[in-house]
């Protein structure tokens, strides 16, 4: 893997990168935070997770979520202190989860994703996986058997990154630095350096471009194919079913768009991008637009699914309900006792106070 590190830069790089690096990443972690986690809680309704492909982005969320944090919140602590504090550099121990969680949650993400347009490719076109295998509890399995594997896989990771102590000629005083990414066996390096490359190149980009290719083939096919259905709820579970898949297809586009210029830059491009002024605005864009796609999976739901808009719209109602729950001194506000003053008053000049449900 190509070897960056962030240096100063002239001063119109260094303002676009306080804007890739700093701001465009906290957005990302706050939008994409509470898109998540509310897709999550909306997905967890009881009669949606009785669909295999809820299962897979319940699970694509919470990845997602946590792989905003790896990246985005070091750089822009970075960017902020203007280099003083080197965010996961801080200590070893801050180094190995940052060095884990950040290829885990990637690999992991990138996996969720590809099984949700199969099972959604393989929903449309087979009745025995429909009624064998796209069951919540066999979607359970998978995605366990695919944290462990990539957990394992990926576990090596704890072993890198180390201690090493320097000699400041100006202070006359030993100082102690943090090398992430490295170890001090050799042998490890090397297999950082160019095997699991390649690994992470497979895991990253050949299987889930390759097979998301074969799935939109399948998808696109069937929808070309459409039917004329006599019955009204036929007519609109098919109706719904193009709406979801449309929204996949999309969702695995943005996944194409936003990660393949990281690899092209990192893997293909590196030698001619370093030792340049423009280094770093580069690699952090692409690395700010690799990221950008786990803030958008909301998005993609909202805009195309009927009823997940309804449950936005319900889940913010109810948010907005417990808030006005809460009175002036913290107190919670009973609801017999409004309904009772509703009963036993006139609404005048057209204004009523709704009873909290």
């Amino acid at each position: 893997m190509a070897s960056w590190h962030r240096k100063k830069d002239p001063p119109p790089y260094e303002t676009a990168e306080l804007i890739i690096s700093g701001i465009i990443p906290m957005v990302l972690i706050v939008i994409g935070t509470i898109g998540n986690i509310m897709s999550s809680l909306i997905l967890l309704k009881s009669e949606k997770c009785r669909l295999s492909t809820n299962v897979y982005l319940i699970f694509l969320c919470i990845t997602d979520t946590i792989s905003l944090y790896q990246w985005n919140l070091s750089q822009a602590i970075y960017t902020f202190t203007d280099g003083a504090n080197p965010g996961w550099a801080q200590s070893v121990f801050l180094c190995k989860l940052s060095a884990f969680f950040g290829f885990y949650t990637l690999h992991t993400s990138a996996m969720f994703l590809t099984f949700v347009e199969l099972d959604r490719a393989f929903l449309l076109r087979s009745r025995w996986y429909k009624i064998r295998i796209a069951q919540p509890h066999v979607a359970l399995i998978i995605c366990a058997f695919i944290l462990l594997v990539l957990f394992a896989l990926n576990g090596f990771l704890f072993w890198l990154g180390f201690e090493y102590s320097t000699f400041n000629n100006n202070t006359g005083l030993q100082e102690t630095q943090v090398a992430c990414y490295y170890s001090m066996d050799q042998n490890l390096n090397d297999f950082f350096s160019i095997q699991y490359s390649w690994i992470h190149v497979i895991i990253m980009y050949f299987i889930p471009f390759s097979i998301m290719a074969v799935c939109t083939l399948l998808v696109v096919k069937k929808l070309i194919n459409t039917q004329t259905f006599s019955n009204q709820q036929l007519a609109t579970n098919a109706k719904r079913n193009r709406r979801i898949s449309l929204m996949l297809l999309f969702m695995c586009f943005a996944y194409v768009v936003c990660t393949l210029p990281n690899r092209l830059c990192f893997s293909f491009f590196a030698n001619e991008l370093i030792g340049h002024d423009y280094t770093d605005t580069v690699f952090l864009s692409t690395n700010t637009l690799m990221y950008t796609r786990s803030a958008l999976n909301a998005f993609f739901l909202y805009q195309s699914v009927h009823t997940f808009r309804l449950d936005v719209r319900k889940f913010i109602l109810c948010c907005g309900r417990c808030i006005i729950k809460v009175g002036p001194n913290n107190t919670l506000i009973a609801n017999h006792t409004l309904s009772a003053s509703l009963d036993h008053r006139t609404v005048k000049s057209g204004i009523a106070i709704l009873p909290i449900q």
